[in-house]
C-alpha cells in the first residue's frame, strides 16, 4: 500500500519486517515482496534497476509460481514502464 502512495520509505521498512517474519520456503511471499521492492525502485526514479530486479526475481521462480498474483505484480510494473526497461521486463513475462 505505501508503495502506491509514493511513500517509498515506509515501503521499504514495511518489506524489511514482512521479510523478517517470513520463512523458508515461502516461496510466493518473498517474491511478492521483491515485486513491491522492484515498483519502490521505479517510484524513486530508478526503472532500469525496477526491470532487473522483477526479472531476476521471475527468472528464479519455478514455472509452478509464475502465474497468479506474482504474474499480475510483474505486468502491473511492466504497465508502468518505458524503454528498455520495458522490453526487458517484457521479454521475461513472454
Amino acid at each position: 500500500m505505501y508503495t502506491l502512495l509514493g511513500d517509498t520509505r515506509a515501503a521499504y521498512a514495511a518489506q524489511e519486517d514482512a521479510l523478517a517474519l517470513t520463512t523458508l520456503p515461502s516461496v510466493t511471499t518473498r517474491a511478492l515482496i521483491a515485486m513491491d521492492t522492484a515498483a519502490c525502485l521505479r517510484v524513486d526514479g530508478d526503472p532500469g534497476a525496477a526491470a532487473d530486479m522483477a526479472v531476476g526475481v521471475y527468472d528464479r521462480l519455478p514455472a509452478a509460481y509464475r502465474s497468479g498474483l506474482v504474474h499480475s505484480r510483474a505486468q502491473l510494473l511492466h504497465r508502468h514502464l518505458d524503454g528498455t526497461p520495458r522490453q526487458l521486463l517484457g521479454d521475461a513475462l513472454a
